[in-house]
């Protein structure tokens, strides 16, 4: 599939942070990844070092939960990587589940759209006062220089309060768009390793994906 294109609006003056946005973009087979993603989970849990992934991916979550905190947010991944520490990762539908994957075991936050529902370009911005999107669950409204993603028809996501439901996933879904976030702090190495995972599990699903990038 052709990855949606990438830009990156104007930096705010002042404005720390984020350098870097990538999207790995992929046609893919739920089924094969379902299969995989199985696979997978169950090595994770019999490796040795398990305890060791999960301990390098919350030194990671950390960073960006620092910087949520400062916005006045709170980042999810902390709390999640704990319970798959726990638990074990979650099966929630493949597609889902490559994401969390990725997230859970690299500490790198990300997010997957439905590539089919994505109108024109994705671009890094930053948002005006006030700006809303249709959230998830609610509408989502933005403060000034709040970090988002958008195509031309509105925002798809904030990096701090989550994704759309426009363009977001379902069991149907078949052409995804991976994001990946930086966040200050964050070293060069570890946003590579989330983009690496994500590129790998593709791959080995049977997929072919496209791997593109915009600094910041």
């Amino acid at each position: 599939m052709k990855a949606p294109a990438l830009s990156a609006g104007r930096k705010p003056s002042g404005s720390a942070g984020t350098a870097r946005f990538c999207a790995v973009a992929a046609a893919v087979d739920p089924a094969a990844l379902g299969v995989l993603l199985d696979e997978r989970r169950r090595e994770l849990a019999r490796r040795s070092d398990v305890e060791d992934v999960f301990a390098r991916a919350a030194e990671v979550a950390r960073v960006y939960a620092r910087w949520f905190e400062a916005q006045g947010h709170t980042c999810p991944l902390p709390g999640q990587i704990a319970a798959a520490r726990s638990k074990g990762l979650p099966s929630i539908m493949p597609t889902v589940d490559t994401l969390l994957y990725a997230e859970l075991t690299t500490g790198v936050l990300m997010g997957v759209q439905d590539a089919d529902a994505i109108d024109g370009e994705l671009r890094f911005d930053w948002a005006c006062e006030g700006e809303s999107f249709t959230g998830f669950r609610s509408t989502v409204t933005c403060v000034r220089d709040e970090p988002v993603v958008r195509d031309a028809t509105a925002i798809v996501a904030s990096v701090l309060q989550g994704p759309d439901r426009r363009t977001s996933v379902t069991k149907s879904s078949r052409h995804l768009v991976f994001t990946v976030y930086d966040a200050p702090g964050l070293p060069a190495e570890a946003f590579d390793a989330g983009v690496g995972v994500l590129r790998e599990l593709l791959t080995a699903a049977g997929s072919e994906p496209e791997v593109s990038e915009v600094l910041l």
